[in-house]
């Protein structure tokens, strides 16, 4: 099995702190950085923060699984491909995170001036962030050499967002009516042509 700690680890635990750096800086104003949920939220930004609180445990414990064979799949390949998967998700991330600007924020909320964003990757996916956070968890189990972990984060970020983009959708067509229905039908949720 040779070290439960590999040099993809390493590298998916440096994306990770990456990650927090970049949802801080982009994150501008109190209301943007509060955790105080509106309740047209529906617990969606607390279920994304347990599942995210979830996700780093594990991620932690993955080397000690792996050590004991727990999850452990020793293919170099498919952890490197994890940790391209994982810059590829950041970028995304940070990409739908820049565009969105100050309707950036930690919980779903409807605020005076705001408006739909149609530019960038909005103008053809309705939802890049969590695309990029997808592709981030799908290339940390893979990156950290773990099934156990990819099944496990892969399902639980999944289940979870596809949750919040429920929540959200109807937020947004509550807010924009027509002008969000039009929006829809020009757009795909989270993968073109497929979702």
């Amino acid at each position: 099995m040779g070290l439960s700690i590999t040099i993809t680890t390493v590298f998916a635990y440096l994306i990770v702190l990456a990650y927090f750096v970049v949802e801080r800086a982009l994150r501008k104003g109190e209301r943007a950085l509060s955790f105080q949920p509106e309740r047209r939220d529906q617990g969606s930004s607390y279920l994304l923060l347990g599942v995210g609180l979830l996700t780093l445990f594990l991620l932690v414990l993955a080397p000690m699984g792996n050590f004991f064979g727990i999850g452990y799949m020793h293919h170099s390949f498919g952890a490197w491909l994890g940790v391209l998967m994982m810059l590829i998700g950041l970028v995304l991330r940070y990409e739908a995170a820049h565009t969105l600007g100050e309707f950036y924020t930690r919980t779903l909320q409807v605020f005076e001036g705001h408006q739909i964003v149609e530019q960038g990757l909005y103008r053809v996916i309705r939802h890049p962030g969590y695309l990029g956070l997808s592709v981030m968890e799908i290339g940390a189990g893979l990156a950290v050499n773990n099934w156990i972990l990819l099944v496990v984060i892969s399902f639980t970020g999944l289940i979870s967002r596809l949750y919040r983009i429920r929540v959200e959708e109807r937020m947004l067509e509550s807010r924009f009516g027509e002008h969000y229905r039009i929006y829809v039908q020009k757009t795909w949720r989270l993968l073109p042509f497929f979702y």
